[in-house]
């Protein structure tokens, strides 16, 4: 098995652990249809996964909530126990970084977020000492827009960490209600986007920032939870260790950057790629990479968003959005205050100046485009001159038909492949809606010229063989073009359309 196949196994391995009963059911479904055996390796993994679980992978209040919490609590729920000086009112959220509980901090008399961490945060000391040093980097700086961490508690040999409560409804529920309104939209953005470059500023990255990890206070202000389960990225402070080792992804399936999912290094710009899922999600109610998990996932490694040209109720956000989406680091904003920069000029005045800046990559990948839509170009151009120089070969009335029909189709070619050249210099905030227009039809058009000059380089290939080679080798190039090197330019510059 390659490194991409285990990435997509691992993957949707992941993805599914998180969903129960029905909901993963579908999933796996959902892969058998375009993938069975991706399917198939991860239902073996998940059959293994059930067998290997057992007693000592679970903390003492999960496995023995009867011994050390009484009998009468269901489930190894803590809920109505006390802490240490924490008395557990309810629980509020669970997942696979721990369960979340309401508690009254009865030392300084306020209510506060505990969570409980998972096993694998107590069982090894050095996980514990770097998670100890992170959270206290996290709780060393506060943030309107973030959760503050006010403590990392070792109680009886389990872990929890202390945070602000907020009262309110996760990003999740909101999108269970359709995407957020567009007065809404924009301040939801900029609010976490500020969080993301306060914390980022502090050498600390989130990781996995996704609708469930952000709450709207009732006050309809926004909160971003879990920066104490953060990874410190300061090169100033050489001493502070990472929390997890190299080569490991956490996070979440549907929102990790490319680099993320491979294991590599992250940095600010991961969370920002995040951020681009997220706002795609708010704006449209929709994930930007499609339904289907292994079509997702083939696509976030590549950087292809399923629908580029969709316009976002917000002015100008798209071309925010999809400059976050980008596959490598170097083409996404450096930092989050760029990015909240340019979320803070999405204005009536300020939209288009964004969109302009924003559009383009600030890699090779729209050069590259650019430099195939004019070669392309040129081979249009030289396909009437070739169809004149057989035309006394193929005879009349034929000759003179096809020379003509070639001469129409290249006509029309070359001039919308200049009109998208054109536009990517003057225009390039319109050019991905621009494309999915014309490329429809230049399609169709060298598609026929291509078959044309096949036609009659069959015709005259006794009577003027070099013409008739040169012909069969353009008509290779425009079909390779089309089905190959079209669809990686267009990729690689951000600006497929699938619907095309």
């Amino acid at each position: 098995m390659n490194a991409d196949r285990w990435r997509e196994v691992n993957a949707l391995f992941h993805a599914a652990l998180d969903l129960e009963g029905d909901a993963r059911e579908a999933l796996l479904r959902r892969t058998a249809e375009t993938d069975p055996a991706l399917c198939d390796e991860v239902r073996s993994l998940i059959a293994r996964h059930k067998n290997t679980e057992g007693f000592l992978e679970k903390p003492a209040w999960a496995v023995a909530s009867d011994l050390i919490l009484g009998s009468d609590t269901p489930d190894g729920s803590l809920v109505g126990k006390q802490i240490g000086s924490y008395t557990i009112l309810e629980e509020v959220g669970r997942g696979g970084m721990g369960v979340v509980y309401a508690a009254r901090d009865e030392r300084l008399g306020r209510t506060v977020a505990l969570k409980a961490l998972p096993p694998e945060y107590i069982s090894d000391r050095r996980y514990r000492d770097r998670l100890a040093r992170e959270a206290r980097a996290a709780a060393a700086f506060a943030h309107e827009s973030i959760a503050t961490i006010y403590a990392l508690e070792e109680i009886d040999g389990e872990l929890f960490i202390a945070s602000e409560f907020v009262e309110g409804e996760t990003l999740r529920d909101e999108l269970g209600r359709g995407p957020t309104p567009p007065d809404r939209l924009l301040p939801t953005l900029v609010d976490i986007a500020s969080g993301l470059a306060a914390a980022h500023n502090h050498g600390i990255i989130h990781r996995d920032l996704k609708p469930e990890n952000v709450i709207r206070r009732t006050d309809g202000h926004i909160k971003i939870l879990d920066f104490g389960l953060a990874r410190m990225n300061d090169p100033q402070v050489p001493t502070v260790t990472r929390l997890t080792e190299p080569g490991t992804a956490p996070g979440t399936p549907g929102y990790m950057a490319p680099e993320q999912m491979s294991g590599g290094d992250v940095d600010a710009r991961t969370d920002l790629f995040a951020f681009g899922v997220l706002a795609w999600e708010l704006a449209t109610g929709e994930h930007p990479f499609g339904p289907n998990p292994a079509v997702m996932l083939a696509r976030m490694m590549e950087g292809r968003p399923a629908s580029l040209t969709r316009q976002l109720s917000v002015a100008g956000l798209d071309a925010i959005v999809r400059r976050c989406l980008r596959a490598a680091p170097a083409d996404r904003y450096g930092s989050a205050e760029a990015l909240l920069e340019d979320l803070r000029r999405l204005s009536p005045s300020g939209a288009q100046r964004v969109v302009a800046e924003a559009a383009v990559p600030a890699g090779g990948g729209l050069w590259w485009w650019q430099f195939h839509q004019a070669t392309m170009t040129a081979v249009d151009i030289s396909t009437p001159i070739l169809a004149a120089l057989v035309r006394g070969g193929i005879g009349r009335p034929y000759g003179t038909w096809i020379f003509f029909a070639v001469l129409a189709l290249a006509t029309a070619a070359v001039t919308l492949r200049l009109n998208l050249l054109f536009t990517a210099r003057v225009h390039p905030a319109i050019l991905p809606r621009h494309r999915s227009k014309l490329f429809r039809w230049i399609a169709p058009a060298e598609f026929v010229l291509a078959l044309t000059m096949l036609g009659s380089a069959i015709t005259v290939n006794e009577t003027n063989p070099i013409v008739a080679a040169i012909q069969i080798s353009l008509a290779i190039v425009m079909v390779a073009s089309l089905t190959l090197i079209e669809p990686a330019t267009t990729g690689g510059a951000g600006l497929e359309n699938d619907a095309i």
